[in-house]
């Protein structure tokens, strides 16, 4: 699979990566420098195990974040670029860690999954799908993983939120 960066017109279209495996979710660092992603690259199966990985933004330098058993996925940079948030389904909870990938935090710790963690513009808080009330809702909570806030009550599936700026 092949990763690629382009004008917002489709013109000047550059790879970034080339694997035989997928890289997904890439998110760029706040000063553009960096693109934070999720790859199973390590062990080269489609069903293998995702990482998180960061590299430059010309695709050079890449270099894995996280190293567990099970899926790390859904990579976000917060707003000031220190800190890198991500699901992992070894606990189904989300992650903070610092964006070094030293110091992973789990800031939801609750038994269900929380996952697709987005930073608000100012980096005080942190939105996420979660099946806590069986169907998915979004919910907010502090970037430390305090007052945890449901924002929505549906019967449909409420997920992968973002935030306006």
């Amino acid at each position: 699979m092949k990763s690629i960066v382009m004008n917002t017109d489709g013109t000047n279209q550059t790879r970034l990566t080339n694997n035989t495996v997928p890289d997904y979710a890439p998110d760029w660092s706040p000063d553009g420098n960096k693109i934070v992603f999720e790859s199973n690259r390590e062990d080269g199966k489609w069903n293998g195990n995702f990482e998180i990985y960061v590299m430059n933004a010309d695709g050079s330098n890449p270099s894995r974040l996280t190293n567990n058993t099970v899926f790390d996925e859904h990579p976000a940079w917060s707003p000031d670029g220190s800190k890198i948030a991500f699901h992992s389904r070894d606990t189904g909870e989300i992650y903070v860690m610092n964006a070094d990938g030293s110091n992973p935090t789990n800031i939801s710790n609750h038994p269900a999954d929380d996952a697709l963690p987005a930073w608000s513009p100012d980096g005080s808080k942190i939105a996420f799908g979660t099946n806590r009330d069986v169907n998915y809702e979004i919910y907010t909570m502090n970037a430390d993983g305090s007052d945890v806030t449901r924002i929505t009550n549906d019967t449909a599936y409420d997920n992968r939120p973002a935030w306006a700026e």
